[in-house]
This record gives C-alpha cells, sequence and structure tokens, in this order.
C-alpha cells in the first residue's frame, strides 16, 4: 500500500491503477481511461512550458518488483528488506527495513552464494547501468521539451502540436516511473531498460513532431 503507484485527491478518491496490469504501458492505459468527475481526463498537472498533460509517478516499486526475478522467484519484499534475525532463542523478521545492500549477510547471501564483493559488484553494475540510460532518456526527453517549446514560440498551435504533446507525457511516464522508483533499476533490470528505452524513443518522435509542425 505505500510502494506502489496511486493516486489521491480531492476530485478522485485513493486509486491503485491495477486494473489492466502491472506493466508500465498497463497502468499509463488505466490512467488514460480515467477521467475526472467533469469528464476531462485524468492528469496529474500541465507541464508549465509546453502546456502537456503529465501522469507523476509515485514510488512504483512493486509494480517494477512484479517484473523481475525475484518477483518470479517467490522472493517478496520482507525477504530482502527485513530478513529473518535471531534474538535470543527465536526468529524474527529484522524491523530495520532499509537496503539489502548494507546488511548482505543476512539479505543476500542466504540464497546467493557469492563473496559480499561480487554481490555488491553485481548490484552497483546494475544500478550504474540504468543509470547512464536514465541520463540519456532525460536527455531526449529535455530535447522534447524544448522543441515543443520552440514550436510554440514560433506560433504553433496545441491542436498543430497535439502528437507531440502526447509523446511527452507517454515519454515523461515512462522516466519518472524509473527515476520515481527506488531501487535504481535492481528490481528488474531488463524491464527498467525497456521502459528507458522506450522513455528515449517516444522522446525523439514527440521532438521530431514538434519539429516538423515548423518546418525545421
Amino acid at each position: 500500500q505505500c510502494h506502489v503507484e496511486y493516486y489521491c485527491g480531492k476530485a478522485i478518491p485513493l486509486v491503485f491503477p491495477w486494473g489492466n496490469g502491472l506493466k508500465v504501458e498497463e497502468t499509463e492505459r488505466f490512467w488514460n481511461e480515467l477521467t475526472y468527475p467533469d469528464g476531462n481526463r485524468f492528469f496529474d498537472y500541465k507541464h508549465k512550458e509546453t502546456g502537456a498533460e503529465i501522469l507523476k509517478a509515485q514510488h512504483p516499486e512493486f509494480e517494477l518488483w512484479s517484473q523481475g526475478l525475484h518477483a518470479r522467484s517467490g522472493v517478496a519484499c520482507a525477504d530482502c528488506h527485513m530478513p529473518y534475525m535471531r534474538d535470543g532463542a527465536s526468529k524474527v523478521s529484522d524491523h530495520w527495513v532499509r537496503s539489502p545492500l548494507l546488511n548482505i549477510n543476512r539479505a543476500c547471501q542466504t540464497c546467493h552464494h557469492f563473496s559480499e564483493e561480487e554481490i555488491l559488484d553485481r548490484a552497483y553494475g546494475i544500478q550504474e547501468r540504468n543509470h547512464d540510460l536514465m541520463e540519456r532518456a532525460g536527455a531526449a526527453v529535455d530535447d522534447m521539451i524544448d522543441a515543443i517549446v520552440a514550436a510554440k514560440e514560433a506560433g504553433a498551435t496545441d491542436e498543430q502540436l497535439k502528437e507531440s504533446l502526447e509523446l511527452q507525457r507517454a515519454a515523461q511516464w515512462r522516466l519518472d516511473f524509473i527515476v520515481a522508483e527506488n531501487s535504481m533499476g535492481f528490481h528488474a533490470p531488463q524491464e527498467a531498460a525497456r521502459i528507458l528505452g522506450e522513455a528515449a524513443d517516444l522522446a525523439r518522435q514527440g521532438q521530431i513532431s514538434a519539429m516538423k509542425v515548423t518546418g525545421n
């Protein structure tokens, strides 16, 4: 109920966007099909520079984890973030909820029989690759926004930029889905890479679409 994507506001009560599934495009479709009481399509905010109706991800750890190897192997959140410990003669869950990388012996090495150094190297390698992809997708989104703003300054209307604004909504949703998720891609590395690749691709499409409007 906490580390998930959700929305809760005055116009719409608490809602989890899982009606179509847990993947990024499935939750996106849920939000795209949701309307406010006045009939307008749901959005979290309008982008200040472009006016695009943006979806803002919260912290979708559960959704990304569900697409990863740990989920498929039956490993739950508490197994890594609250591993078993001894309290006298009792075996209890550790209630100091924290990163497994701060407690590798009990959080990781019960299943992964490798040295602490190797486990750290593998985890950091995943996160570094995810960060690099995130930076590239972010640069693509920035370029798209700049192109839309330039088109507006040249006199383009929202109707002419409709395709670009929709692509901005889709690209930013994917980028933010990974940026707002707190594992830096670790919960599902391949899925995170796919999502960031789509974010960059959609952003470049939006950039090209906006440039075409002004003939650039």
